[in-house]
């Protein structure tokens, strides 16, 4: 009878070292993140970083004993698009990451096929337009929409009752949809608008704003980074008094600083605490400013990437509950985040649809005040 029992102990002993063995339990999960660190548009990259980052150490800090805890690992890809690959290889090979965030459209692209390949989960937490949502199914895009922010420049000028424009828009991917977006809204409803891309360092526009002045331009669209700041100030050194319009990212410091002033008055789309849920919003601003001893110069972009962070965080922190050991991580992550509805973040209450793209994130009016201030526009 003891022998039996004995035999009935070590079996079921077995039957349990069996079961752990094909569905072991996830004890991390590595995230990498790609963006711009130096060189152009930090402020899509060091902040964005910074709220990703601290997302992942209040989630680690309260996190149970059965729950994965998260790793960040951060490359800079100065903006290029060319860096993206380098980047994601090194985040593969040094730390086999799960999920990567990555800022920039073109990178994004870049890495469709590797992936794929790799069994990884892409993350865009600030753009989100058709050409990504084309992409394939490990892409998501927890973001505002390119097209809708850039229609809305489109839209005031219409307002405004301005007749010709001129747009100007860097050479990449989500400035040359924003510069579409306004271009086709202006021509369907009859305004005379011109749209040219411009060098990636181009410094130097006088050549094209004297030919704008002399046709009698009415309106001068600038998308893009700080170099269009001297684009600002040799126009109205020309003597160009007509309007300014520019894209989300007009608060980097470097941009005022290259207008000499000349960007005050400028209206873009941006996205403040007024916009998302003003709570949440701004606890989340006093807990980067404990953090890090500072708020964000920019603030739509952290926000977005906090809110994308914590949109992951949410899903995976169940994984050990939820998901079964004949699913891979990447497809039961892939249909978590494809049911996510009315997540209550800082920018809103955000959903993600059945191509990966978000909804609930909606930006505003708003002009150059100063040096690093904005004021919504009333209309």
């Amino acid at each position: 009878m003891i022998f039996k029992k004995k035999v009935i102990v070590l079996f079921l002993i077995f039957l349990a070292t069996l079961s752990a063995c094909n569905d072991p339990e996830v004890k991390e999960i590595n995230v990498g993140f790609i963006g711009p660190m130096s060189t152009r548009a930090t402020d899509l990259g060091i902040d964005p970083s910074k709220a990703m980052q601290l997302a992942i150490e209040q989630y680690n800090s309260s996190k149970s004993e059965t729950q994965p805890q998260i790793n960040l690992f951060i490359e800079d890809d100065k903006w290029e698009k060319e860096m993206a690959k380098p980047a994601y290889e090194k985040l593969r090979k040094e730390h086999n990451i799960d999920v990567l965030f990555i800022s920039n459209t073109d990178g994004t692209i870049e890495l469709q096929d590797k992936i794929i390949e790799d069994g990884v989960i892409a993350i865009n937490p600030l753009n989100n337009d058709k050409l990504l949502s084309s992409l394939n199914k490990n892409t998501f895009k927890i973001a505002k929409s390119t097209e809708e922010v850039h229609k809305a420049l489109g839209i005031r000028m219409i307002e405004l009752g301005i007749k010709k424009v001129l747009i100007l828009h860097f050479p990449n991917d989500f400035m040359t949809i924003g510069g579409n977006a306004i271009k086709d809204i202006l021509t369907e409803n009859g305004i005379e608008n011109k749209l040219i891309e411009i060098k990636k360092d181009q410094t130097n526009f006088t050549e094209i704003l004297q030919t704008a002045k002399e046709t009698e331009t009415e309106a001068y669209v600038f998308l893009g980074y700080n170099e269009f700041g001297f684009a600002m100030k040799q126009a109205r050194d020309l003597g160009i008094e007509a309007p300014f319009f520019g894209s989300t990212t007009l608060l980097d410091p470097v941009f005022f600083s290259n207008s000499e002033g000349a960007i005050v008055g400028t209206e873009c789309t941006f996205f403040t605490p007024l916009d998302g849920n003003y709570i949440l919003a701004n606890e989340f601003l006093e807990s980067f400013k404990k953090r890090f001893g500072e708020e964000p110069f920019s603030i739509w972009p952290p926000l977005q990437a906090y809110d994308a962070m914590n949109i992951l965080i949410n899903e995976v922190k169940t994984i050990n509950e939820d998901k079964s050991k004949d699913v891979t991580q990447v497809d039961w992550l892939r249909n978590r985040l494809l049911n996510v509805k009315y997540y209550q973040g800082v920018c809103g209450n955000i959903s993600i649809t059945s191509d990966g793209s978000s909804r609930g994130i909606y930006f505003s009016l708003y002009k150059v005040e100063s040096d690093g201030k904005l004021i919504k526009i009333k209309r």
